[in-house]
């Protein structure tokens, strides 16, 4: 098979949440920071036609990047990857090695609550976030209003930046780690779970993310 322009993408920015992934079979990829405070799943335009591990995300799209049109094959313990008269043998990981994300997907029942976020806001936030040093973003209930902010929670008098991203009636400050936000470029729904959890549901990813425990939410009356 031949990895689509759209799947490498995909794998590229995989490799930023977590330098290994457990391939399986279908037109799913998935994938978990070490520390499990970040779960990502995306669907792709191509078909995987067997489980294939691989330790080393990075280094095995370099080695696809040798190529301008590479066929894959999978086998039971490699990969072998050819075009013309180059072939490369690409050896599979023991599952041992890597962290691997849970089977069972994800359900959020208990919502508080839900807001689309487009990507150009997201950047703006997490941009501001760096440019002051910040490592958490908020989604901030606020007088009727909903805000994606970037903050410091360590005290009250610190700087923030933010946009006003849609209304609420409800008060709250769901906090999230700018290092959990590793997302491929579009636009996002987002619900929001007091009980620790969010989920940031595009159009062909959806990020399940670890909400910070000083966070804080009331509803409104």
């Amino acid at each position: 098979m031949q990895f689509s322009d759209r799947t490498l993408t995909i794998l590229k920015s995989f490799s930023t949440i977590n330098k290994s992934i457990l391939m399986q079979p279908g037109s799913t990829l998935k994938t978990i920071t070490p520390e499990k405070t970040l779960l990502a799943t995306a669907t792709i335009p191509d078909q995987i036609p067997s489980q294939a591990c691989i330790y080393d995300l990075s280094r095995f799209l370099s080695i696809l990047s040798l190529h301008s049109q590479p066929d894959v094959e999978f086998h039971d313990k490699y990969f072998i990857i050819t075009e013309g008269k180059q072939r490369t043998r690409y050896a599979f990981a023991d599952i041992s090695m890597i962290h691997t994300p849970p089977e069972k997907d994800i359900q959020i029942t208990d919502a508080d609550v839900e807001v689309a976020v487009s990507w150009e806001d997201i950047q703006s936030v997490v941009k501001a976030a760096g440019v002051l040093q910040f490592s958490e973003v908020a989604f901030v209930g606020q007088d009727g209003k909903c805000y994606l902010k970037a903050i410091d929670s360590s005290t009250e008098k610190a700087d923030d930046y933010g946009v006003e991203i849609g209304v609420t009636p409800d008060t709250f400050k769901i906090i999230i780690k700018t290092d959990n936000l590793k997302l491929l470029p579009q636009d996002y729904k987002v619900t929001l779970s007091s009980k620790g959890i969010s989920e940031f549901k595009g159009n062909e990813a959806t990020y399940y993310v670890a909400i910070d425990t000083k966070s804080t939410y009331k509803k409104g009356s």
